[in-house]
């Protein structure tokens, strides 16, 4: 059935380029045209995403390991220029305008939720799933999906992600896309959940830390109160430990310690979230904490893509601008005012411009 649907849309648009040539050799000479329609002015503004389409695919993938089912979705131009887009948290789960930072014309666009989030089940788990199984996820749905080689895009915990699955697999990258990224290092951990973050919102570190009150000392001990509370045995306990897990992100991602999330998240996707995430960052993320003080030359011919916002308090500048040292060829962007938050008017047009360029390099 996967394969009937993508010959029918290949047959719509054409059949797909071959992408497996390297990057330069993809690269137009001379001036790079602008995509057909990319953020066509309206009334004198600009279209800050790509419109809401529906994915022409819809289905689940059980993992090689055979213990998790991984939703996934598939939109845009099945000949197009692929890429696989990565979700944050960990535990977040898709964003359902994920899609909407590519030009569907342009893009072979791949979205899924990652073991335990979102729409894969089971939801929650934290069973056999780390990092490493993360990435193995990542290449097979490559095989499956037929993509030999293919653009990475991911922002917060997805941009570690993408860049993880670069090093690892460089010759199947055209090209990197990071937002906001996150560094599993002992000073990201600590500006989450020690001395950084907290000293800037008082009141949203005070809600916070109202559940474990009793337990406050070091970032140790606070991930280990959590880690109880979070698990405990009965139900309410659990919600309220997820709520103010998730609610303290969510201030810092927007900057606002009085915020509520607007959005209605089902409770099991709120549990969810907030034990993923935890299970992760109490592991380093399961990374190796000085695999980003090395480069990797490998890279170096791959394009790369990082914007990052100056009031960014989930992922310090910092973190891009290390970034910048150990790849001088990324193109870093900077961007006054804006935040963590992706889809800010900001942050959401400087994506959709890095996805354009990066489309131009490829002949589109």
């Amino acid at each position: 059935m996967m394969m009937s649907l993508l010959k029918l849309h290949q047959t719509i648009y054409g059949f797909a380029k071959n992408y497996s040539k390297s990057p330069t050799a993809s690269v137009q000479v001379g001036p790079r045209r602008q995509a057909r329609s990319a953020c066509r002015p309206v009334r004198g503004r600009m279209h800050r995403l790509y419109p809401e389409s529906n994915p022409y695919l819809e289905e689940t993938l059980i993992t090689s390991d055979r213990q998790h089912r991984l939703w996934v979705a598939l939109y845009g131009n099945p000949g197009g220029l692929p890429v696989i887009c990565l979700h944050g948290g960990p535990g977040a789960g898709t964003s359902p305008l994920m899609h909407r930072f590519f030009d569907p014309e342009i893009y072979h666009i791949l979205c899924f939720d990652q073991r335990g989030c979102g729409k894969s089940t089971p939801s929650g788990s934290l069973k056999v799933n780390t990092t490493e199984k993360l990435l193995n996820d990542i290449d097979q749905l490559r095989v499956h999906y037929g993509f030999s080689r293919y653009v990475l895009f991911g922002g917060s915990w997805g941009a570690t992600l993408a860049l993880l699955y670069a090093y690892r697999e460089p010759d199947h990258c055209l090209g990197i896309v990071l937002r906001g990224i996150f560094l599993n290092t002992e000073y990201n951990l600590h500006w989450l959940y020690g001395d950084g973050a907290s000293s800037m919102f008082p009141a949203a570190w005070a809600d916070f830390t109202a559940p474990i009150s009793d337990s406050l000392g070091s970032i140790n001990d606070v991930l280990k109160a959590y880690a109880e509370i979070l698990h405990a045995d009965d139900e309410f306990t659990r919600l309220q430990a997820a709520r103010a897990w998730n609610l303290w992100e969510y201030r810092l991602s927007v900057a606002d310690s009085q915020a509520t999330q607007a959005r209605k998240i089902r409770p099991s996707h709120e549990l969810s979230n907030a034990q993923i995430e935890h299970h992760y960052l109490s592991q380093y993320c399961f990374i190796d904490p000085e695999t980003f003080d090395r480069p990797n030359t490998e890279l170096n011919a791959i394009p790369m893509y990082l914007l990052h916002g100056t009031n960014d308090y989930v992922c310090p500048l910092s973190n891009a601008q290390h970034l910048k040292e150990l790849f001088p060829q990324i193109k870093l962007e900077i961007l006054e005012g804006a935040g963590h938050c992706a889809f800010s008017p900001r942050m959401a047009e400087g994506l959709c411009g890095a996805t354009r360029e990066l489309a131009g390099l490829y002949g589109h």
